[in-house]
């Protein structure tokens, strides 16, 4: 991708976040790229940080088409070691639907990096699996 693509695909980046009386809950749009993967992950790091908040509901709309997983195991592990050791628990839904091998990954790189992510088709699932107390 050459400098001027790379520009314009980041300008399509959204994230919302909204604190929720349990949970943190983020939005994402934008093109499905390594580079808006770490960026959203940096990005809800550093909201954890400030918002004092570890659960965090994540809902993601990414366009494109979908990435390798060598491509989503470099983009999720350098934000994962970012946030290992901080207590954050993820629930994420990609409302695009990728690659179930590629959410796997992202639930086996997390975990083992200490961070409880698990990945669903939808946001009622996910709450549910969040508000619930670790070890039940």
């Amino acid at each position: 991708m050459a400098a001027g693509q790379r520009v314009k695909a980041m300008d399509q980046y959204q994230i919302t976040f909204e604190q929720r009386p349990s949970y943190l809950y983020v939005t994402v749009k934008g093109p499905n790229t390594a580079e808006t993967i770490g960026r959203y992950l940096a990005d809800i790091h550093a909201a954890c940080l400030r918002f004092e908040q570890t659960k965090v509901l994540l809902v993601v709309s990414l366009d494109g088409p979908g990435m390798s997983m060598l491509d989503v195991y470099k983009a999720v592990a350098a934000g994962f070691d970012d946030a290992a050791g901080t207590g954050i628990r993820a629930a994420y839904v990609d409302l695009l639907d990728h690659s179930l091998a590629n959410m796997l990954l992202v639930e086996n790189v997390a975990m083992t990096r200490g961070l409880p992510v698990r990945t669903f088709k939808d946001i009622a699932a996910a709450e549910a699996w969040l508000l619930t107390e670790v070890g039940h």
